[in-house]
């Protein structure tokens, strides 16, 4: 008989990340302000572009502390919510308190283009992580202020997006033609894997998290029909973290 969890994200852990930091033995400083990329699209662009410094976080997860920028770059812990919620809660031990989460997702809207960037209103938590960190819900959203920074940067640079929710899901193989049309039906522009739990996590420690993406494959149809590697995907990954860099600023 599984545990009743529906209270569980009020209840104390028998382990947190002060004390994963503390067996670990790992101790840096890092900025309050932290870009989050679970995918390798910005990686070289950050190593090449800009002088940072890196550090290897625990057994998995590369930072790259920006030297003229007030904010760090992480990449390379893993996909989905499970890696993510952890890297999160790392970080947040190590002092950070804004995150962005940026990276690839899937368009669930055929008005939605390889290359368009889409600015998360909410995300639909069909997800396991969230619920150990917030009252069960429909629905977990991103810190307001973050993302009106986000739009008003992209308006102020005459740079399109689109702004809507994203359904997160734990299983990248599991996607089927009966949740995207009901998915489509509720207008929901995007699906990936990450952002529920980045919400969710944030709202538990108060800090604040906004998420964007671009679209990387197109799922609209009711088929996958990928398109990484294409030059738009990696224009508006440009766009982005330019824009993410702006605001931490």
């Amino acid at each position: 008989m599984l545990f009743n969890k529906e209270k569980k994200y009020l209840d104390a852990p028998v382990s947190d990340a002060a004390n994963f930091l503390k067996q670990t033995k790992t101790f840096m400083e890092l900025p309050e302000n932290i870009i989050m990329c679970p995918v390798g699209g910005l990686t070289k662009t950050v190593q090449n572009n800009y002088k940072t410094k890196y550090t290897k976080l625990g057994l998995e997860g590369d930072v790259y502390t920006f030297e003229k920028h007030n904010c760090a770059f992480v990449t390379n812990f893993g996909m989905g919510a499970p890696a993510f919620a952890m890297m999160m809660e790392v970080l947040t031990g190590l002092g950070a308190k804004n995150f962005v989460l940026t990276g690839y997702a899937g368009s669930l809207q055929k008005y939605l283009k390889v290359g368009d960037i889409v600015v998360c209103s909410e995300a639909l938590r069909d997800e396991g992580v969230s619920s150990s960190y917030i009252a069960p819900a429909g629905s977990a959203y991103p810190d307001a202020a973050l993302t009106n920074k986000i739009k008003t940067d992209f308006e102020k640079n005459n740079l399109p997006y689109k702004y809507g929710p994203t359904w997160t899901t734990d299983v990248l193989f599991r996607e089927t033609a009966a949740e995207i049309k009901h998915y489509q039906a509720g207008g929901v522009q995007t699906v990936e894997m990450e952002a529920a739990a980045a919400f969710a996590v944030a709202q538990h420690y108060k800090t604040k998290c906004a998420a964007l993406f671009v679209i990387s494959d197109q799922l609209a149809n009711l088929k996958w029909e990928p398109a990484f590697g294409h030059q738009d995907i990696h224009a508006s990954m440009q766009h982005i973290l330019k824009t993410i860099i702006n605001i931490f600023n």
